[in-house]
Parts: structure tokens; C-alpha cells; sequence
């Protein structure tokens, strides 16, 4: 990496960190990237140079902080855990851990707008396919897709439920999604003995990689 692009790197998670804070009080648009440009100290508009593509630069490069900071929170843990548990801890960190609620529920509500619904699904697949590697998944056929599908929808039902829980240490969401994985887990096992062809085996899937 460039040193420009190294230090365009560091900016945008400063903007970020930032970010995370102030989209509580703030929606989404000029406004919150004003605010956030005022916070880091930076020149005005200056966010236009660190994300050139727009708005959805800022969303997707947002999401790929929070899946950053997951893993990061996850690497200081040296427990030798079973897939499950791996996954339902790193479903806790990612949606409990990274930022505060109202965040969640924004960006909920932004995924749920027509114009924004590819890109949510896209980052919400990018975070699962994030856990399962980090549980030690290397599969490359069709169970590849199975365990993110079925991980995808645990894993947003999971945000859902989250946003109404008032339990103590949000111990309910902790719950949820250990159930949720219970089903899903077994679902992938049993997928998994299951021989199927390998994705490059395919051909019109192999010219579409």
C-alpha cells in the first residue's frame, strides 16, 4: 500500500470511530459527515476525498470497520472453543459489543430502504462468511452457500431481536442466538457428509468467479 493510501486507510477508521458515535444522535447524510469531519479535525468536505464513491462508500466502509473491530475483539480471546460456540461468540461481539444499540436500529432502518437492500444484504453476507472462517470453515461447494444462508438469517434476526431486549446484560440475545445456532449447526453437519460438486466443477458457476 502507497503511504497516501496507508494514510487514507488510518483517516477513514479515525472518521469511523467517530462515526459510531455520532450517527446516535445524527441520521445518515451531509449533516452526520459534517459533524464527524469537525470531530476528526478535518478540512470541510474532506470526506468526499476519503470515500470518492459516495454514501455507499461510507456505509459499506462502516460495516467493514465493525467486522475489523469483531475480529480484532475476538483474536484476544485464547479459549479453545467448539465451532457453536465460536460462532455464537462472535455473533454476540458483532452485534452486541462493537456499537451501541441505536446504531444497530439505524442501521436496520437503512437497510430496509429499496435503495439500500442490496448493500445490506451484501455487508450482512460479507460478516457471515467472516464468521464461519473464523470458526475454521474452508468448505468450497454448495455447503459453502448453505452455512452463510442459513447463518445470514440468525444472524439478522438476531440484530431484530436485540433492538427490543432490555434484559440484563442482553443475556435474552445471548440466548436467542444460541438456540437459533442449535438448528443451523445441525443443518450444516449433516450438509456437510453430503457430497457435492465443487463450485469450480460447475461451469457456468466457474465463469461467473
Amino acid at each position: 500500500m502507497t503511504d497516501i493510501g496507508e494514510k487514507h486507510k488510518l483517516l477513514r477508521d479515525e472518521f469511523f470511530n467517530h462515526l459510531a458515535l455520532l450517527v446516535v444522535d445524527y441520521n445518515w447524510g451531509k449533516d452526520l459527515y459534517k459533524k464527524v469531519e469537525e470531530k476528526c479535525n478535518f478540512l470541510k468536505n474532506y470526506h468526499y476525498i476519503l470515500f470518492p464513491e459516495g454514501e455507499y462508500q461510507i456505509i459499506d466502509g462502516f460495516e467493514q470497520w465493525q467486522d475489523r473491530k469483531m475480529l480484532e475483539l475476538l483474536a484476544q480471546d485464547v479459549l479453545k472453543l467448539k465451532t457453536r460456540e465460536k460462532i455464537a461468540k462472535a455473533l454476540e461481539a458483532r452485534i452486541i459489543s462493537i456499537v451501541e444499540k441505536p446504531v444497530i436500529l439505524k442501521e436496520n432502518a437503512l437497510f430496509l430502504l429499496p435503495c439500500n437492500f442490496l448493500l445490506g444484504t451484501k455487508c450482512h453476507i460479507r460478516t457471515c462468511d467472516l464468521i464461519w472462517r473464523y470458526a475454521g470453515d474452508k468448505s468450497d461447494d454448495f455447503n459453502y452457500y448453505t452455512k452463510r444462508g442459513l447463518l445470514l438469517g440468525v444472524y439478522v434476526s438476531a440484530r431484530l431481536f436485540y433492538i427490543a431486549d432490555d434484559s440484563k446484560e442482553f443475556i435474552k440475545t445471548k440466548e436467542f442466538i444460541a438456540t437459533s445456532l442449535e438448528s443451523i449447526i445441525n443443518i450444516a453437519k449433516i450438509k456437510s457428509k453430503i457430497k457435492l460438486p465443487s463450485i469450480k466443477d460447475i461451469p457456468i458457476l466457474r465463469v461467473m468467479m
